[in-house]
């Protein structure tokens, strides 16, 4: 998406209205395109937008706690990692840095 210049009279209606930045940057990525100068945010967009997040949040949630170990683009292993092994390698990567 290319970022829009906000005339001064959309900056104040943004402002007026409770609207950030990123607001409008997620309308316009999420928004379905109703005439060439204008976005519309349907139910069907929101309840599509909000159902990809949750299968990110589901995914996000089976992957907690997994390693991957990687040599440079070449993926070594994947698996498990206990609790101790997790407090060893993040102690270790802090003292690496």
């Amino acid at each position: 998406m290319l970022d829009h210049v906000l005339t001064r009279h959309a900056e104040i209606r943004m402002r007026q209205r409770g609207l950030r930045d990123a607001d409008l940057h997620l309308l316009l990525d999420c928004a379905t395109q109703v005439a060439p100068d204008a976005y519309l945010l349907t139910r069907k967009d929101a309840t599509r937008e909000i159902a990809r997040c949750k299968r990110k949040i589901q995914q996000l949630e089976r992957l907690s706690g997994r390693k991957v170990v990687v040599d440079g683009e070449t993926v070594l292993t994947f698996y498990h990692s206990r609790p101790k092994d997790q407090r060893r390698t993040l102690r270790r990567g802090r003292a690496a840095q």
